[in-house]
């Protein structure tokens, strides 16, 4: 015992355990899509095919461009409806 050396409790050294199910899930599909390359008769097929990448940016691309449309118009609406009641309360 002393004044000057004063002792620290113990700490208690808890791991935690954590739980992803989407990487669970990950793994799942990882682990079909091995046996199915292992096995060409198990009826897998793969959603990657020649030029399907190619298809699905022209389909973004074109998404983007409606949306970006869509929101020009409707903040030009916004736009004529603001000003047209600034003039009536300034009238």
């Amino acid at each position: 015992m002393s004044f000057f050396k004063l002792y620290k409790p113990r700490e208690y050294g808890y791991r935690f355990i954590y739980y992803d199910p989407k990487k669970e899930a990950q793994k799942e599909r990882e682990k079909r899509l091995l046996d199915a390359t292992q096995n060409e008769d198990s009826g897998f097929k793969t959603t990657i095919r020649h030029g399907s990448f190619r298809q699905q940016a022209e389909k973004n691309k074109n998404v983007r461009a409606h949306q970006s449309k869509q929101s020009t118009i409707r903040l030009l609406i916004i736009l004529f409806i603001l000003f047209a009641l600034f003039y009536f309360f300034i009238r």
